[in-house]
């Protein structure tokens, strides 16, 4: 009996050290060696930027090992012993880092528990902090992190799956896709209408087709305009649609070639004299 209780007290006692923890501050806790002079200060400059901006708190602490400890018992315990009143607690995020085992353990308060969900949270920090976690910069890892955790608590960070339901019900691929076939088609139309009447009131041929090309163009860019509400286009999709629709609106207004023929003109090029009354009469 005295055997089992000399064990139990030194299993309490291993686990009382192995979350024993100096005094933290509310920025970052560097326990474990991972950050440069110049990254810690850089990082917390960006907390403190963010913590003016937001009203929000992100802390981090790193530790050399867990000795087999809980590190989620390590994040509650650390974020217990924060100097912070009540209220900053509730919007207070810590975010350990376990550098011999790498991983990583997330504590929010109350008021943030809503833009955190688990496990996918969790479960992209680690991989953002293990990607860096044995090369020469494993503080990169935890920039990274700390950076992704900052798109979460303002809203701004969506899972892949959602983004491509969100384009799904906007139509995004609709846009770059409409304007392929719209453009150069307007163009070609828009051209065609141009070159009928510049024939008709005897518009010089390099102007009609210079204004041609200049109508193609114009019109490809309105449609490019418009179905960008759609979705995003690309700069090649521009460039290819502009490529296609300048040469089209030429060809639409040269009507010698595409009009050629005297059964069909479209509209008249010589107007006939108009008959009189007379003309009917016999006389």
């Amino acid at each position: 009996m005295k055997i089992f209780f000399l064990l139990l007290c030194f299993a309490f006692c291993g686990y009382a050290r192995a979350v024993e923890l100096p005094a933290l501050n509310t920025s970052v806790n560097d326990l474990a060696g991972l950050f440069p002079p110049a990254s810690i200060e850089d990082l917390n400059t960006r907390l403190h930027r963010f913590k003016t901006e937001t009203a929000k708190q992100v802390v981090v602490l790193t530790v050399k090992k867990l000795d087999g400890h809980d590190v989620n018992d390590l994040a509650r315990t650390a974020f217990a012993k924060l100097p912070l009143s009540d209220d900053e607690r509730q919007a207070t995020l810590l975010f350990v880092v376990a550098r011999q085992e790498h991983l990583v353990s997330l504590h929010a308060g109350t008021a943030l528990h809503s833009l955190l969900p688990q496990p996918r949270t969790s479960e992209k920090l680690r991989a953002q902090y293990v990607m860096y976690a044995d090369g020469l910069r494993p503080d990169l890892g935890i920039h990274g992190a700390v950076h992704y955790l900052f798109r979460l608590l303002r809203g701004d960070a969506v899972s892949d799956e959602e983004k491509l339901e969100a384009a799904s019900l906007r139509g995004a691929g609709a846009g770059p896709i409409f304007a392929v076939f719209l453009g150069p088609f307007l163009a070609f139309f828009i051209g065609g209408l141009w070159g009928v009447y510049a024939t008709q009131y005897g518009v010089e041929r390099r102007l009609r087709l210079l204004m041609g090309s200049v109508f193609g163009g114009a019109t490809a860019k309105l449609v490019i305009t418009l179905m960008a509400m759609l979705g995003p286009i690309s700069n090649g999709a521009w460039y290819f649609i502009m490529a296609i629709a300048i040469p089209l609106g030429t060809f639409g207004s040269l009507t010698e070639f595409w009009m050629s023929g005297s059964d069909w003109r479209g509209i008249p090029r010589d107007k006939e004299r108009r008959g009189k009354p007379e003309d009917n009469m016999g006389i």
